[in-house]
Parts: structure tokens; C-alpha cells; sequence
């Protein structure tokens, strides 16, 4: 009895060392397995939340060019602008491009080549102004420097030199609006590297680019 025992008692003494390592490296593959798993989803999670984050930074705007805010128009493309409204004046159209070049003709669209702007943000506006309508085309370009935005307002102030297009001119409309800017009275200003430029005109009837009254209009679109 004792010959057919030894070799068992032999065996369960070489064996239960094992089963305490064999425990411990399946733990060990476990507690590896759930740290690879956690690590994962704490990623996706952080990646999730980035784009979540950025997403809410963007708002609903759109790639490339946005189209024009605009009550009843066509606009050409751009976003939103920063341009504010006097009292009693309505936003038809409005839009922000960053190609001044491309929206621009004459001389002052030369200049743009050469000189490239910033931004540039468009307003086309109405009002009523003694029983008359009035429409109000305005811009306002930020250049790289001051000199910059003083060279180009004394190009945009010279007669027969260009401006920037201004909304009608590209297509936009409104209900009771011009097909075109009318003949309009003319103001500008410089802050910086900023210079702005509006036009007043009647939409119906006669009107003069020294008309008092359409220069008042024009000078409070600068502010």
C-alpha cells in the first residue's frame, strides 16, 4: 500500500504550488484586460467630449462661405455681420467675406489685389425718412495696418476709383427695394485699420449725392 500511495503523495506535493500560481496569473490577465478595456473607453469618451466642445465653439455656422443673413433677398454668400442699425432702420441683407478683391470693382478692387484685407462685412439696410423710403448700402473693411486703411480710403473717396459692390449690386433683394443702389449721397471714416463706407439713396424719386438729408443717413450708418 504504502509503494502505490508514495507516487500520489508525490504528485498532489509537486501539483498545489502550481494552482496558487496559476490563480494569480489569470488575476493578473483579468485586472490587464479591464485596465486595456478602461483605457479605451476613457479615450472615446475624451474624444466625444473634444468634438462635443468644438462643435458648441463653431455654432451653426457653415463651411467655406456662409450665406447672407437677409429678410426676403438673394443674397451673395458671406455670414453674419457685426455692422449695427441705427434706430427705425431694417436689415435686408448682410454678409462677411474675407475676399475684398473678388467683391469690389474699379481701381479700389485693383488696390485689393495688391493689398489684400482682413475682412470686409456688407449692411443693406432700409429706413423711412419723411414719408420717403431709403435705402442704405454700407461696409466696413478691416486692412492689416493703419496706412494700409488710409491708402484705401483715399483711393475709395477719389471720384471714378470703385468701392466695394454693395449688396443690390450682387444680386441681393427686398420686398419694395431698388433693383439697384440709386444715385446716393457718400460717407467714410477711418479708425485704425478700419475704414468704412456707406451711400444713401432714395428708392423712389429723385436723388442727389448732396441731398442733406440723404448725407445725414449716410453719416449715421458710420457710426
Amino acid at each position: 500500500m504504502s509503494w502505490l500511495t508514495e507516487p500520489d503523495s508525490e504528485w498532489d506535493f509537486d501539483e498545489r504550488p502550481n494552482e496558487p500560481r496559476s490563480r494569480l496569473r489569470l488575476v493578473a490577465l483579468l485586472l490587464a484586460g479591464w485596465l486595456v478595456v478602461s483605457l479605451l473607453v476613457l479615450v472615446i469618451l475624451l474624444a466625444i467630449s473634444g468634438r462635443h466642445s468644438a462643435d458648441q465653439a463653431q455654432g451653426p455656422t457653415q463651411t467655406g462661405r456662409s450665406s447672407a443673413s437677409a429678410s426676403g433677398s438673394r443674397p451673395p454668400a458671406g455670414s453674419g455681420t457685426a455692422l449695427a442699425l441705427p434706430d427705425g432702420w431694417v436689415r435686408e441683407a448682410s454678409d462677411r467675406q474675407t475676399d475684398c478683391a473678388g467683391h469690389a470693382y474699379g481701381k479700389v478692387q485693383s488696390y485689393f489685389a495688391r493689398t489684400p484685407c482682413v475682412s470686409m462685412e456688407r449692411l443693406l439696410a432700409s429706413t423711412n425718412q419723411g414719408g420717403r423710403a431709403v435705402v442704405i448700402a454700407s461696409n466696413l473693411v478691416t486692412l492689416h495696418s493703419a496706412a494700409q486703411a488710409q491708402q484705401y480710403l483715399n483711393l475709395v473717396n477719389a471720384d471714378g476709383t470703385g468701392n466695394i459692390s454693395d449688396l443690390l449690386r450682387e444680386g441681393a433683394s427686398y420686398a419694395g427695394g431698388p433693383d439697384k443702389l440709386p444715385d446716393a449721397a457718400f460717407a467714410s471714416r477711418q479708425d485704425g485699420n478700419k475704414v468704412w463706407v456707406a451711400e444713401a439713396g432714395y428708392v423712389g424719386g429723385t436723388s442727389s449725392a448732396t441731398d442733406p438729408t440723404l448725407r445725414a443717413i449716410a453719416e449715421e450708418a458710420l457710426r
